[in-house]
């Protein structure tokens, strides 16, 4: 039984679902807005929860937004999963048996991680840190054990790694790629990630694939990785994440690797939108990055509102402050060097690569130069020359970087 009618919902707690919010006020201040979340908490900052495992967190530390907020601007809160939707009579239908119409509707549910296929192992002896849950469950294993295995380098694994080492956790990394992080920075910075992780003692492990894991009778899990006996407490999966599709796909929606959406960021149904880690853009684009996933909430926001807001994937930047280094990386992703004028300098700790086409920036990855990293975004927004780069961002001399890890 329809228990109301919403002229928009959200579904999926995420920054896309409170970026969409606070955008359609911008636009309308009075109609009601539903969003369900199937988390046990209200949308929250995501990047932040496996940078804080050495002190963990309080469970509404990194919100968005607290409930008066969600009152104020007429948003029904419903922590809840969405198990159907039906896109010809627009309803969904909820775990806890609730089913409501809509005018509009936005799949914000984003990604989930991807669990290797390792015989000995089932789904749930790995630990992931996608959601705040996960990793609040990983601080709880990392009160007694001591080893550690991350299967995965891309930067959720090299913070994970940063963490436990700083609260005297003994860590292996295995990666099928040879290199940390290597589809965000050239080899020249992941050496440099490299060496500041085997000064902390973490051994990396690149260009293999585990593929069985034997748990011994005293619960530790006994792996052989290049001819070598290793003894872990604890598993990390950290091999990047996919999209959630499956409501999508149940619903009859188009869906690829993520749900397919056109520049308007609609879905095959074109009352039903669908942003952030969870959507496939033209050209089989899916982003990945928080500061794409907010800007596509305010995309389908104007939308909703009939201002016909075009998609454009601008070149967002990822950051993370990890053994000792500030690392920067926007747009390294689609270099094609062949193409390109490559910039690479460097000064003290500071190294930059900038790489052009036409004498306009069209990418750049960086290290330890943090305090300018939103000046370095702009260029990259703004398809700075090089010579306005030297002039607005300067090379500076040797300096001390400031390192102020999260505690």
């Amino acid at each position: 039984m329809v228990e109301s009618h919403y002229p928009f919902i959200i579904i999926g707690g995420s920054i896309t679902a409170y970026s969409a919010i606070k955008t359609f006020r911008e636009f309308d201040k009075d109609t009601r807005i539903l969003l369900v979340s199937g988390e046990d908490r209200l949308p929250y900052k995501r990047t932040k929860i496996n940078k804080h495992i050495i002190r963990g967190f309080d469970k509404e530390e990194f919100r968005l937004a607290d409930e008066k907020w969600y009152a104020q601007n007429n948003v029904d809160l419903l922590l809840d999963w969405v198990v159907n939707l039906n896109p010809d009579d627009k309803t969904i239908s909820t775990k806890g048996k609730h089913q409501f119409t809509f005018g509009r509707l936005l799949i914000a549910t984003g990604a989930t991680s991807v669990i290797p296929q390792i015989s000995g192992l089932t789904l749930n002896e790995y630990h992931k840190v996608q959601n705040a849950i996960d990793v609040e469950k990983l601080i709880a294993t990392s009160k007694e054990a001591h080893a550690f295995l991350i299967i995965g380098a891309g930067v959720e694994g090299i913070e994970t790694a940063d963490q436990l080492v700083r609260k005297g956790k003994k860590v292996v990394i295995v990666n099928r790629l040879p290199h940390p992080m290597q589809k965000l920075f050239p080899a020249s910075i992941t050496d440099i990630l490299k060496t500041e992780m085997k000064k902390k003692e973490v051994e990396f492990i690149g260009g293999i694939n585990i593929s069985s894991v034997h748990k011994n009778q005293k619960g530790r899990y006994e792996v052989v990785i290049k001819g070598q006996s290793y003894v872990f407490d604890a598993l990390v999966a950290c091999a990047g994440a996919i999209p959630n599709i499956t409501l999508a796909t149940e619903a009859g929606l188009e869906t690829d690797r993520g749900i397919v959406v056109n520049k308007w960021l609609q879905t095959s149904h074109p009352h039903i939108y669908a942003a952030g880690d969870v959507s496939q853009h033209p050209g089989g684009y899916i982003s990945g990055l928080w500061h794409a996933a907010e800007y596509q909430g305010k995309i389908v926001a104007q939308n909703v509102n009939n201002y016909y807001m075009k998609f454009e994937a601008p070149p967002f930047r990822l950051k993370t402050e990890v053994f000792n280094l500030f690392l920067f990386s926007a747009a390294y992703e689609s270099v094609i060097p062949d193409e390109m004028e490559i910039i690479n300098e460097e000064a003290g700790d500071v190294q930059r690569i900038f790489y052009f086409k036409d004498d306009k920036l069209k990418a750049a990855v960086m290290i330890n130069d943090g305090e300018r990293a939103k000046t370095y975004q702009l260029a990259l927004m703004e398809e700075w020359s090089l010579e306005k780069i030297k002039n607005k961002i300067p090379l500076q001399p040797p300096m001390a970087f400031s390192f102020s890890p999260s505690k």
